[in-house]
């Protein structure tokens, strides 16, 4: 039989639509109750963002190895051309796009921030608004590319040992610097290794007995927060850094094991990179266009974000696709050329397979 890669799998396009989906519903809610939509701590949309706190990241990034295994390093690997690639695929927009949005938040009244021009230089090596992701999975490609050049992710045992060094690792994060987002790279690095490994290791990794037992767990882990949450149960900060990690890494085993096919999710998956990172445009400028119209309900507010951070970003790359002369600032903008009918080629395919590339931050370049 066949098998069916990643770049091939719809599947793995919409459970990457819906990491998109639920990490853009996080920015427009925002993650304390001075960002985003300023929402207080008692609200249902706060409640809605801590219950998917432990998910919407860390499968993004779970997705990012899961691809990423569909094209690894090897031993014959030039690492100077795969760096090369990865910070042409990911640092040049880092630079553009941050640099724009930066600009934006400086100029545009009402913005939750509002930077100084002397902080524009920090910007590129710290964590910024959410271009921290950027610098985070670069991180993260760099040590990947090294581990497997050094051939320790190539058996069942070593990964083993790589991925348990990993984890304890991310319990400690915040003692790491946040110099290129570091300390959030050391963090998420265990769900990369994760997607990686249920790609490369999917014969033993992914069994009836494992579903099973992650399965038991996701509903053992998620009664525990959700406890935590309605102030039934206290948990101190490393009991509920344990709990939360454990949580994600059932979720998104179970996720990408038992992937499914749901056609606009799968859409939103093929434009992920362009929706990451143009979405805090359409957010932030639905936000304050309410605000000035006194729009204050809440949901309402949030579906018209909702609607706009992901929308506005494909609209934007469909643009650049038709317009010859923009085609120049596909790659400052996106790091890779534009191609013509991208967005209409997931819907065209089935889900057993899709013939093109695995397109974002994690596959290109």
């Amino acid at each position: 039989m066949t098998k069916i890669t990643p770049e091939k799998d719809l599947r793995v396009e919409t459970i990457r639509g819906l990491a998109l989906f639920l990490m853009v519903a996080g920015h427009v809610i925002g993650s304390s109750s001075d960002l985003g939509m300023k929402v207080p701590d008692d609200s249902a949309l706060r409640y809605l963002y801590d219950s998917l706190v432990y998910i919407r990241m860390p499968l993004f990034t779970a997705i990012s190895g899961y691809v990423y295994a569909l094209r690894p390093v090897n031993t014959g690997s030039d690492l100077s051309r795969f760096y090369k690639g990865k910070f042409k695929r990911v640092g040049i927009p880092l630079l553009t796009v941050s640099t724009l949005f930066f600009a934006l938040q400086m100029i545009v009244p009402n913005t939750n921030d509002k930077p100084q021009l002397s902080e524009l230089f920090s910007i590129y090596f710290f964590s910024y608004a959410h271009f921290w992701f950027l610098q985070a999975i670069f991180c993260i490609f760099v040590v990947i590319a090294l581990l497997e050049k050094a051939d320790l992710l190539l058996s069942l045992r070593n990964y083993g040992l790589v991925f348990a060094a990993a984890l304890a690792a991310s319990f400690t994060s915040e003692g790491f610097p946040n110099l290129l987002s570091l300390d959030r790279a050391v963090e998420l690095f265990p769900f990369f290794l994760l997607g990686l490994g249920l790609y490369r290791f999917s014969e033993q990794l992914i069994t009836r007995s494992s579903l099973i037992t992650m399965a038991a767990a996701l509903v053992i882990l998620a009664g525990i927060d959700q406890a935590y949450l309605l102030a039934l149960i206290d948990l101190g900060e490393a009991d509920l850094a344990v709990v939360g990690t454990a949580l994600g890494l059932a979720a998104i085993s179970l996720l990408i094991a038992r992937r499914f096919y749901f056609t606009p999710l799968a859409w939103l998956g093929y434009f992920s990179f362009e929706i990451y990172l143009f979405h805090v445009f359409g957010t932030a400028g639905a936000r304050i266009v309410l605000t000035r119209l006194q729009v204050e309900e809440q949901w309402l507010v949030f579906a018209v974000s909702m609607l706009l951070g992901l929308f506005l970003p494909v609209a934007f790359k469909l643009v650049l696709e038709r317009i010859g002369p923009l085609h120049v600032l596909s790659m400052a903008f996106f790091g890779a050329k534009t191609r013509v009918n991208r967005a209409t080629a997931p819907l065209q395919k089935k889900a057993g397979g899709l013939e093109g590339d695995a397109s974002s931050v994690d596959a290109r370049g």
